[in-house]
C-alpha cells in the first residue's frame, strides 16, 4: 500500500532540512473537520468575512456558507459569482474593496476563488482561511495565484492561506468530476518536474531541489486507487487525495515558482481556457485539460531526444522581429492587449536565451548525462495511469469546444506565452518545431 504524505509532515521535514523560510500552514484534512478549524481560527485572528463564489457547497449539516455564517455571529458574506468566478482585475479590485483591511477571510469555493482570496489577503493584510470545496487541483495552498491579466493566464505572487481546510463532508458532495480533475493535475507532475530540471540545467529559473517533489513523485502509483475514490465519493479515498494536492501545492510555495507542477502542459492549458474564454464558451476542469496536454508534451520530449541523439543539432536563437511577429500572429486573434502580455513573458526569455545560448548548447552536448536523471515516463506509461484512473485523452474528451484545431494552435504556441523555459523552447531552438511537427504530435496521440 503506497502512503500519502502529510503536508504538516513535509513542511517539518523540509525544515529539518535546512528550509528556514517556510510558512505556518495548518492543513486539516479528513471527516467534520470544518467546524472545529474555523472556531480555531475565529478564537485567534480579526473579525471574520466569507467569501465565496456562490457555489451550492453542502454537507449532510447543512449548507456550508449558512453554517460559517451562523457559527461566526452572522458574519457578513461577499458572494463574488454565481458557481463560477473569473480571477480578472476586476473581480480581485472588489473582493480587496469588500473585504477591508486587517480581517480573518475564510474563503469558500473553488481553485479559483481561493486564487482572488490569496490576493485578496495579501493586498488587505488580512488572516485566511481556505475551505476547499472540491479535490480539483493543486494550488489551494500555495502562495501563488493564477490571474487573467490583459486577457492572457498569468501566475502572481500571493499569500498563503494561514488554514487549508479540506473536509471529506464537503469533498464527498462535490461533482465527481471536479475531484478526478485533482488526479489529472498530479498526473502531469512528473513533464512538469522534468522541465523543471531541464530549466534548471540550462540555468534558468529556480534552481531544482528533490526534495520538495520527492514526496509527491513517490506517491505517483497511488493515483489509480485516489482515481476510484473520487469516482465513488469515498470520504477517506478523498481526505488523501486532498493531502496529495497540498503537498504539491506547498512545492510551488516553497520553490517560490510553479516550476515543480507545471509545465509545458499547463501553458497549453491556459491557452485552451483563454481562446474559450474569447468565444465565451465553457472550459473542461483545468485538471482534464493539463491531463490531454501531458500526452503531448511527453511526445514533444520524444521528438527532442529523437533529434538530438541522431544528428546532435545546433542551438538556434532567432531575432527579436522574428519572435515578435511570431506572438502576434499567435495571439492575434486574442486582441492586442493579449498579444503585448504575451510578448512582455516570452521577451524576457528570448533575451535571456540571446545571453545564454553557450549554455543550452552544452545541454544539448550532454544530453544522455542530462536523462538519465530524468523519471519521465514515456507517453505508453502514462496513458496506462490515465486509462486505469479513467482520465481524458483526446481534444474530443474534454467536450464541446474542444477539437484538433484548438488543441494544435494551444500546443503550438505553449511557448510563446510566458517566460518559462520548456521542452517545447528546446524544440525550437533546434529548429524542429514547426507547423508539421506539432500536427504530427497530435495525430500521433489522437490516435493513441
Amino acid at each position: 500500500m503506497i502512503s500519502i504524505p502529510d503536508p504538516n509532515a513535509i513542511l517539518a521535514m523540509l525544515r529539518e532540512r535546512g528550509h528556514a523560510e517556510l510558512p505556518t500552514v495548518d492543513v486539516r484534512t479528513g471527516a467534520s473537520v470544518l467546524d472545529d478549524a474555523i472556531k480555531d481560527s475565529s478564537g485567534r485572528f480579526g473579525r471574520p468575512v466569507i467569501v465565496s463564489d456562490g457555489g451550492p457547497y453542502n454537507t449532510p449539516a447543512g449548507p456550508v456558507v449558512d453554517r460559517l455564517a451562523e457559527q461566526l455571529g452572522d458574519c457578513p458574506v461577499i458572494q463574488l459569482g454565481t458557481g463560477t468566478v473569473r480571477a480578472d482585475e476586476g473581480t480581485v479590485e472588489r473582493a480587496v474593496a469588500e473585504v477591508g483591511d486587517d480581517r480573518l477571510m475564510i474563503s469558500v469555493g473553488a481553485g479559483t476563488l481561493t486564487d482572488i482570496a490569496k490576493v485578496a489577503a495579501q493586498r488587505t493584510g488580512s488572516r485566511h482561511v481556505a475551505v476547499q470545496t472540491a479535490c480539483s487541483i493543486n494550488g489551494f495552498i500555495a502562495d501563488r495565484s493564477v490571474l487573467v491579466i490583459a486577457g492572457a493566464k498569468r501566475t502572481v505572487v500571493s499569500r498563503w492561506p494561514d488554514q487549508l481546510i479540506a473536509d471529506s463532508d464537503v469533498l464527498t458532495a462535490a461533482p465527481a468530476g471536479l475531484n478526478l480533475a485533482g488526479v489529472g493535475d498530479l498526473s502531469t507532475v512528473p513533464n512538469a518536474v522534468a522541465e523543471w530540471q531541464l530549466a534548471a540545467g540550462v540555468g534558468h529559473g529556480p534552481s531544482y531541489d528533490s526534495a520538495v517533489v520527492e514526496p509527491v513523485l513517490a506517491a505517483m502509483p497511488a493515483l489509480p486507487s485516489l482515481a476510484r475514490a473520487a469516482h465513488a465519493a469515498e470520504p477517506a479515498g478523498l481526505a488523501d487525495l486532498a493531502r496529495l494536492l497540498a503537498v504539491s501545492g506547498l512545492s510551488m510555495g516553497i520553490v517560490g515558482s510553479t516550476a515543480p507542477a507545471s509545465g509545458t502542459e499547463h501553458a497549453v492549458s491556459h491557452l485552451l481556457e483563454m481562446a474559450l474564454t474569447e468565444r465565451q464558451e465553457a472550459g473542461a476542469p483545468h485538471g482534464m485539460q493539463v491531463t490531454v496536454a501531458t500526452r503531448l508534451a511527453l511526445r514533444v520530449w520524444q521528438l527532442v531526444d529523437r533529434t538530438i541523439r541522431s544528428t546532435r543539432p545546433h542551438v538556434h536563437v532567432s531575432e527579436e522581429s522574428t519572435s515578435r511577429d511570431a506572438v502576434a500572429l499567435a495571439f492575434a486573434e486574442l486582441g492586442e492587449k493579449t498579444v503585448e502580455e504575451c510578448w512582455a513573458g516570452y521577451s524576457a526569455k528570448h533575451s535571456w536565451l540571446l545571453e545564454h545560448q553557450a549554455d543550452v548548447e552544452a545541454m544539448v552536448n550532454e544530453w544522455d548525462a542530462f536523462t538519465m536523471t530524468l523519471s519521465l515516463p514515456t507517453p505508453e506509461q502514462f496513458d496506462e495511469v490515465s486509462h486505469a484512473s479513467g482520465l481524458p485523452t483526446r481534444a474530443e474528451d474534454l467536450g464541446p469546444g474542444y477539437d484538433v484545431r484548438l488543441l494544435f494552435w494551444a500546443l503550438r504556441n505553449s511557448h510563446l506565452l510566458r517566460e518559462r523555459f520548456s521542452i517545447v523552447d528546446l524544440a525550437d531552438l533546434l529548429g524542429v518545431w514547426s507547423d508539421e511537427t506539432a500536427r504530427s504530435i497530435i495525430t500521433n496521440a489522437e490516435k493513441g
